[in-house]
């Protein structure tokens, strides 16, 4: 699929099977496609500076050899030592005993029995849950549209209203969606799935006060969440959304933002719902920032486990 809207262009692999066509047709919308555009081409550039700083970053730490420290900058000392706190959490959002993770929504015999699990919330995950091929992708995005709208075996699941919520889980940053290019160029998985669910679920989850609620991955900065925040604030307006309807949970999976933890809760404050800690990714992060460095990696296994950093997250969540 070829479509062009004012100075940008969208070019869209086909369906891959007759059996998704109705799927397929049904996600990529002209009205879809052209809030898609113009939300890409918007933040794309800002995703690509983040992942040149990660690399940078990355860089500067097997150059020199040094380890990630707590940040004493004005700006993180002001954060860190004033009195604030996150906005107050949704009803919906206030008793979550038990969430189900890596529910793949493409597998739809497990999508609909975890609905029907009368656990509190399902984590819905495009990340690690699920394999990002073409046709898991329209099915996935397609299966959490149909339920939002009732048409996801609506005689087998509970209603939006008495669902478990749902915790969408786009992909990370640095994962491509190779199947979509605006201006030529493959865009961010995690601005596609982000820009579909928001634009055809965005709505009806808010008049239903059970979302968006979203959980991100591999958030390794607080420049990071402050993206995210803004991705929030732009979506909302261009939906008719009511700001502070979005709200996010930030996983500390990653080594680098255990030390700004603080300072990603404040990035993204009024729409935050707090940390959760990704014990497995957070020990392998250690390994892919510091694998070359075994000094730093055994200083850092010992100073900050993952027992450690739960403490730390309760320590100062706000």
């Amino acid at each position: 699929m070829n479509i062009s809207f004012e100075d940008h262009s969208v070019e869209i692999s086909a369906c891959p099977n007759a059996a998704l066509q109705h799927m397929y047709d049904q996600l990529f919308t002209k009205d879809a496609l052209e809030f898609l555009v113009n939300f890409v081409t918007y933040f794309q550039p800002r995703v690509s500076e983040i992942l040149r700083a990660r690399k940078l970053r990355k860089l500067n730490f097997d150059i020199t050899g040094d380890l990630p420290k707590f940040r004493t900058d004005v700006t993180s000392t002001t954060i860190t030592e004033s009195d604030w706190k996150i906005s107050p959490l949704p009803t919906k959002l206030q008793n979550r005993h038990v969430d189900l993770g890596d529910v793949a929504p493409a597998n739809t015999i497990h999508f609909k029995s975890a609905l029907a699990s009368g656990v509190e919330g399902v984590q819905v995950d495009f990340d690690d849950g699920e394999c990002p091929s073409w046709p898991n992708m329209i099915q996935g995005l397609y299966n959490i549209v149909g339920f939002t709208k009732g048409e996801f075996f609506p005689s087998e699941v509970p209603t939006l209203q008495s669902a478990p919520i749902l915790m969408l889980r786009p992909r990370a940053w640095n994962m491509i969606e190779h199947n979509v290019l605006i201006n030529g160029k493959q865009i961010p998985g995690t601005l596609m799935d982000f820009g579909l669910l928001m634009f055809h679920t965005g709505a009806v989850l808010t008049l239903s006060n059970v979302g968006p609620y979203f959980y991100l991955s591999k958030v390794e900065s607080s420049t990071e969440a402050l993206l995210w925040n803004d991705i929030f604030l732009w979506t909302q307006l261009k939906l008719g959304i009511p700001r502070g309807t979005i709200r996010a949970c930030v996983l500390i999976e990653n080594i680098l933002s255990a030390f700004e933890m603080d300072e990603i809760l404040y990035q993204l404050k009024e729409h935050s719902l707090g940390l959760n800690c990704g014990i497995w990714d957070y020990a392998a992060s250690i390994v892919t920032k510091f694998g070359e460095n075994s000094v730093a990696k055994l200083k850092l296994h010992g100073k900050i486990s993952p027992k450690k950093i739960f403490f730390l997250i309760f320590d100062c969540f706000r």
